[in-house]
């Protein structure tokens, strides 16, 4: 099978779907021959990167079995071919390509540019339901999940990394969490609803950068949180891997937020890798990335006492069988979630997959 994958977000632009775009490029190309058209410049290029993709896939297309869309708002880049060829195009759905709050993309994106799209490939059962919502028929959606890999990175001793952090975690219960720093992800709530409510041994490390920074950073001051709660700000590779070696559970607190979806819990996964479990709200696309004493546990969001009193339980587990947790934390995700069983099912669908009559 001859593949056209088309991504409008790739590295070095740093992001969640542009990592999921390189990586299962980057498989499908160990299983079948894949083309790709990519836009490596981020938002900003999106003026130029369109047009130019919309001309070398029209050019492409004639070498190609079908197309591949990295996610709907390359839409636009598909419907055009779609003018000029029956193949078949596809399009993956994260969960905010559909939900974005804005009239423009709303009239044009999902009422018209998707109306030409032959499959889509929604990143979880959720993203599903609401691309159902918003008009896409069921039966033209398939659920794949994200895919993590193990990274080759080895990460920094237990001391090293306190001397970088400048934190003492010696005798310390840790919390991690890790990603952009806004409203849905909910350390600004985590930190004022269950946090003060924790014992002073249990700290809390969040990675990240984002428009809540400040707001979180003053919530800490406030609460006199200084010694338990610390923003750590954007971390490298190697620093990321080493938060998750060494921390003793991830934290993904999200609160639902109209129109702003977790389409999928690839952060719980990246550090299931590692061995590390995660505590996260029972909302969205997280329910496919966790699964209930696999590689975590679910609880239902802006439930304080219940995030407070699993936190307790399972340090108390932790400290007795840490090493049989984490064990088995890495073995579901590797099983379940690794890229080239990923690409796989990727692979599987799209040679299912057939022009629309």
């Amino acid at each position: 099978m001859n593949l056209l994958f088309i991504s409008r977000a790739h590295p070095p632009t740093i992001g969640g779907i542009e990592n999921q775009n390189e990586a299962l490029a980057r498989h499908l190309s160990n299983l079948i021959t894949c083309r790709t058209i990519i836009n490596r410049f981020g938002k900003k290029a999106l003026p130029f990167f369109i047009p130019w993709a919309i001309i070398t896939g029209l050019i492409k297309i004639r070498k190609a079995d079908q197309v591949l869309l990295g996610d709907g708002v390359a839409a636009i880049v598909g419907w055009f071919i779609k003018l000029f060829s029956n193949k078949p195009v596809s399009c993956i759905l994260h969960g905010l390509d559909i939900t974005w709050d804005n009239p423009v993309y709303q009239k044009i994106w999902i009422c018209f540019f998707f109306r030409k799209i032959d499959f889509f490939i929604a990143v979880s059962h959720s993203t599903k339901d609401i691309a159902i919502s918003a008009g896409i028929p069921a039966e033209k959606i398939s659920v794949i999940p994200n895919g993590v890999e193990k990274s080759a990175i080895t990460p920094l001793s237990k001391r090293k990394l306190q001397q970088r952090l400048q934190i003492n975690l010696d005798n310390k219960f840790t919390l991690l969490s890790l990603g952009r720093l806004v409203e849905r992800k909910g350390a600004h709530w985590f930190i004022k609803n269950v946090m003060v409510h924790l014992p002073k041994d249990i700290i809390y490390l969040i990675a990240g950068d984002g428009p809540n920074k400040d707001k979180i950073s003053s919530l800490i001051k406030k609460l006199h949180l200084d010694n338990n709660v610390y923003l750590l700000g954007e971390v490298d590779n190697q620093l990321k891997e080493t938060l998750f070696t060494h921390s003793d559970l991830f934290i993904q607190a999200n609160i639902p937020i109209k129109n702003d979806v977790e389409g999928f819990g690839i952060t719980q996964l990246e550090a299931g890798l590692c061995g590390l479990p995660s505590i996260s709200s029972n909302l969205e696309g997280i329910q496919d990335a966790i699964q209930e004493n696999k590689n975590g546990w679910l609880v239902e969001p802006l439930n304080a006492d219940a995030f407070r009193s699993l936190i307790l339980e399972k340090k108390a587990l932790l400290k007795k069988d840490q090493q049989i947790i984490s064990n088995r934390v890495a073995k579901h995700c590797l099983e379940n979630f690794e890229w080239s069983r990923i690409a796989m099912r990727y692979k599987e669908n799209l040679i299912n997959t057939n022009p629309s009559r």
